[in-house]
């Protein structure tokens, strides 16, 4: 090759490099500039090393707390309040009705000062054992004797009336349940023990004696924990057939989910207003 054409290529690649390092300074400094220097352009292979858990301190606070109990959660949340009230006016809970939980943010800022949102509190409400069985049950179709035990299991909690809303002894309830008599133009009969099975050829028709079987249970827990009592009421549906089986209803399930979803929003409004946080109804994802 002849040296002016040797000279001559390596003009041009030199050309083209210093072309590049041009494009290249001016693209970090256009990325510099609009990012505010909060970003900047790499080149490719370039590993970043985080130094954090090496220095005495971390850079800043922050972190998750979670909770099943309202009242650590308002405790917690009051306590780190009073820490960070100074940067932030105000702090936001985000109560989730459908989940039963709410969150709050401890630096997440505002529209002028907006912060990273990675120092919360979260609360979970955990269903109790109680509310969990009668969840259970609801919309079960259970033979007379799974319903007279579980009707045993509970009946400290359990109260029984007839379908005519007249109360009536659990006891009596019980053995009504185990002995359920369908009739038409023959009769028949089946009957649960806890140690025997008895029963004669079935003749589908209706329930007799529907006036000494219990109609509606009502059955009272604190669903979950930190909030109050609630009594929920169980319709009993007796489902005829070769063997009798006997439906069970909660009765307006979901206006008592509404309603204990307003009980832990006005806890979390209460336990805060004296306070800086501001409760909100929904869900924020940062």
């Amino acid at each position: 090759m002849p040296i002016s054409t040797l000279e001559s290529t390596k003009d041009t690649s030199a050309l083209e490099m210093f072309a590049s390092a041009v494009q290249a300074e001016n693209l970090r400094n256009y990325i510099t500039e609009a990012s505010d220097g909060t970003a900047a352009a790499l080149p490719e292979g370039v590993k970043l090393a985080d130094l954090e858990a090496f220095m005495e301190q971390r850079r800043r606070y922050r972190g998750t707390m979670k909770t099943a109990v309202i009242e650590d959660f308002v405790d917690y949340t009051a306590a780190m309040s009073e820490d960070v009230q100074a940067t932030y006016e105000h702090l936001p809970c985000f109560v989730d009705p459908e989940a039963m939980a709410a969150r709050v943010f401890f630096n997440l800022g505002d529209l002028d000062s907006p912060g990273h949102g990675d120092h919360t509190a979260a609360l979970k409400l955990k269903r109790t054992s109680t509310f969990e069985e009668v969840l259970k049950i609801n919309g079960a179709k259970l033979e007379q004797r799974p319903l007279a035990e579980w009707m045993e299991d509970w009946v400290d909690v359990m109260a029984a009336t007839n379908e005519h809303g007249e109360p009536m002894p659990m006891s009596a309830a019980v053995a009504a349940i185990r002995r359920i008599t369908i009739g038409s133009s023959a009769e028949a009969t089946s009957e649960e023990t806890n140690f025997s099975s008895r029963r004669s050829a079935m003749a589908e028709v209706e329930a007799k004696n529907r006036d000494q079987l219990p109609a509606f249970l009502t059955f009272t827990c604190e669903p979950y924990q930190g909030l109050a009592e609630r009594n929920f009421t169980l319709r009993l549906n007796i489902i005829t057939g070769e063997k009798p089986r006997i439906g069970v209803r909660i009765v307006r399930l979901e206006t008592a989910e509404e309603e204990m979803a307003k009980e832990l929003e006005d806890l979390l409004r209460k336990g805060f207003e004296d306070s800086a946080v501001r409760t909100f109804v929904g869900t924020f994802q940062p």
